[in-house]
């Protein structure tokens, strides 16, 4: 009776935290994908949720709080990646990610509503005592051809 045993180099030698991040990852071609990050370490990242991906690409992933890392898929197996940053995360960095902190409630630009106020009461209070765009393009037009007409009604007045 033979047995066999699969030998290979595991290069993780950074504690892994098992977490529910979200990302976004950008593939070879820059498409980004919204991805979960199943677990975190300071070398790289496990994900089940990204697809078209390879062994040996270079990936780019964007985490709130850690911000942009290139990174390099090393292992494929069903579903799941496994992926090594070219540039290790700093502890801060992971502390970061690690807290689950949130990303800031977005600032509303001028003329946006804000949060819990209706949309369509907004879109209301917004027009109003404007004038709807056809109004407006019939407004410029028309002030642009009735001086013409003026003009056109005075040189035929004057020389018929």
């Amino acid at each position: 009776m033979a047995l066999v045993a699969k030998l290979y180099n595991d290069e993780r030698l950074a504690e892994r935290y098992a977490v529910r991040l979200d990302g976004t990852l950008r593939n070879t071609n820059a498409v980004p994908q919204d991805v979960v990050i199943d677990d975190l370490s300071v070398t790289g990242f496990r994900t089940t949720s990204a697809i078209g991906l390879a062994v040996s690409d270079v990936i780019t992933l964007g985490i709130f709080g850690v911000g942009l890392r290139s990174a390099k898929v090393s292992r494929e197996s069903d579903d799941s990646y496994g992926c090594q940053f070219l540039e290790p995360l700093t502890a801060q960095e992971l502390s970061f990610a690690l807290q689950g902190i949130t990303p800031p409630a977005p600032i509303p630009m001028p003329g946006q509503p804000q949060a819990g106020e209706s949309i369509k009461a907004f879109a209301l209070l917004d027009n109003e005592g404007k004038l709807s765009p056809r109004l407006r393009l019939l407004s410029i037009t028309a002030m642009a051809v009735i001086p013409w007409a003026v003009i056109a009604v005075l040189w035929l007045s004057l020389y018929p």
